[in-house]
């Protein structure tokens, strides 16, 4: 099987009235296989959009403090502003390849067609297959808010890992579920999952607009289930005030 390389870059913004903008942009090399695309992933109130693009498009820039980037393909641009250190982590490393993941910016003030929100911005790098990996299932989310920001990946199967940072700082013996995250010491997150962004199988949701894609990626990967969400969301640490911001978050389910 020939090696393959994945570049992923994940920007979003959410507004105080809970509008989303997710980017996903990048490429995949795999072979004689090379793909670019660009995602845009959208909701004002309760209604979701998305486009796409297969053309090749220049990465996000990212110029100290700021990240920029910019779409004529989707007609969009925007930048993310912060001032927290970058995380930084080899999820999983084997024989097989390795991932990368560098959290940019955990909490950025954001501008994305001209509204203005907190947003959050992340990039991957790959070079193992995602169906050669050991997992069976994957939860994935981000909150922010004016003064708090959480990250989370949390891996379970084989290979389990779970990796939580506040404030840009780790914390171990967190336990987690799709509504919350329950932090030793007594701080709780919980989250609505007021809003279904996407759902359903990749091969019929963010793969499906690749052509001919059934013939050149494994059914594995094609039947990866992912459902993604937008919660209002509340952080509650001893002894303060609750905080509220949003949430982005995911359940990401290998099939057996």
């Amino acid at each position: 099987m020939p090696a393959l390389k994945l570049s992923k870059w994940y920007l979003d913004r959410v507004t105080d009235a809970g509008d989303v903008s997710i980017v996903y942009t990048g490429a995949a090399h795999w072979g004689v296989v090379q793909l670019h695309y660009s995602s845009l992933l959208e909701s004002t109130g309760s209604v979701v959009t998305s486009q796409h693009s297969l053309r090749e498009q220049d990465e996000p820039v990212q110029e100290g403090d700021c990240i920029r980037w910019q779409s004529k393909a989707l007609g969009v641009e925007g930048e993310w502003q912060s001032n927290p250190a970058p995380l930084h982590e080899t999820i999983y490393s084997s024989a097989e390849g390795s991932i990368e993941w560098h959290c940019l910016m955990p909490q950025a003030k954001t501008r994305f067609r001209d509204r203005h929100g907190l947003g959050y911005a992340e990039h991957i790098a790959m070079t193992i297959a995602p169906w050669k990996l050991p997992i069976e299932t994957l939860l994935w989310g981000r909150f922010t808010s004016a003064q708090d920001s959480v990250v989370w990946i949390d891996w379970q199967g084989e290979a389990a890992r779970r990796m939580v940072f506040m404030n840009g700082k780790a914390v171990s013996g967190a336990e987690m579920d799709d509504d919350h995250i329950e932090f030793p010491g007594g701080s709780r997150l919980t989250m609505d999952r007021s809003l279904v962004l996407r759902e359903g199988a990749l091969g019929s949701t963010a793969l499906s607009v690749i052509p001919g894609i059934r013939k050149i990626f494994p059914a594995r990967l094609l039947q990866v289930n992912e459902c993604k969400w937008r919660s209002r969301a509340r952080l509650q640490l001893p002894g303060k005030p609750a905080v509220e911001g949003w949430a982005i978050h995911e359940r990401v389910s290998w099939p057996k």
